[in-house]
């Protein structure tokens, strides 16, 4: 309902003061700074107020318990909303065991999806044997990814009697059934596996030689000895390994070196092969009548 004014519509005009009669004092208006003054004076009240409160709030403990009460129930009602762990998705998997990935990664369904720390997730996951390194991203609204980059089995490092499985980096893959990998070559030497990658490249220039090798031993820091699968060593030298390889695969087609009664090839001394001949064969060339 809307209020008129009552003298509105009047004709009547007002009436004249009387003679005589003082008229009332007009009050001066404020000063505007005695306004700003108070308004200051309460803001600051309220702020030493609130610091005090918040001073006790804190080394009381408070605080921090109550804005982890609050981030945990902004938490809580995102997850209602739906932004909740429902799947998990793996990629790059084929050695890491599927049970021990899903316990690093520590998450149930219905877990906020916000709630979770990627960084120290990712931390536990690189921390089994076969990872290298791993991505985690959210897929929201309910999908967490993890991307797996496995280490790459190249070899099996021998100590005697235990053999340990290492990828192209020379870093140890621990706790695995080595028998699966029998088909590897074998690295002695204290440090063959930080170097048998470029070996292997070395070797690989020839194929059908590399096919035959078996192990290869890193000697005295400098140089490697290959044992071929029938048995045989290839002494390599500190100088130019390749060159002497590609001489030796030349030697297997041509003339076959590989095919005899010999135990060691020494290529260690250039433009020279020092062939040692298996005990049956030297006592065949020893015996009168035998052609050499």
């Amino acid at each position: 309902m809307r209020l008129l004014n009552p003298l509105s519509g009047s004709k009547k005009a007002p009436t004249k003061a009387k003679r005589g009669k003082a008229t009332p004092r007009r009050h001066r208006p404020a000063p505007a700074w005695r306004g700003h003054l108070l308004r200051f004076g309460a803001a600051a009240a309220v702020i030493v107020g609130a610091g005090s409160a918040i001073g006790w709030t804190i080394q009381s403990g408070h605080l921090i318990k109550a804005w982890s009460n609050v981030t945990t129930g902004v938490l809580q009602v995102t997850a209602d909303a739906g932004l909740a762990i429902d799947d998990v998705l793996v990629s790059g998997r084929e050695n890491t065991n599927p049970a021990a990935l899903l316990e690093q990664v520590g998450v149930q369904r219905g877990t906020p999806i916000l709630a979770i720390d990627l960084a120290e997730m990712r931390d536990r996951v690189i921390d089994l044997p076969w990872v290298k390194d791993a991505r985690i991203e959210r897929r929201l609204p309910d999908t967490l990814h993890v991307t797996l980059v496995e280490r790459r089995p190249l070899a099996l490092w021998q100590r005697g009697r235990d053999f340990t499985l290492v990828d192209q980096d020379g870093v140890a893959i621990d706790g695995q059934d080595v028998r699966r990998f029998h088909d590897l070559p074998i690295v002695i030497g204290d440090e063959a596996p930080k170097r048998a990658a470029s070996a292997l490249a070395m070797l690989s220039s020839e194929p059908d030689l590399l096919q035959r090798v078996r192990a290869l031993t890193w000697v005295s820091g400098r140089r490697w000895t290959i044992r071929l699968n029938n048995g045989m060593d290839v002494e390599l030298p500190e100088v130019d390994p390749a060159g002497a390889w590609t001489h030796l695969a030349s030697l297997a087609r041509e003339h076959g070196v590989l095919e005899r009664d010999v135990v060691t090839i020494d290529l260690r001394i250039p433009d020279q092969l020092i062939m040692r001949v298996t005990p049956a064969a030297r006592e065949r060339a020893q015996s009168p009548g035998e052609n050499t």
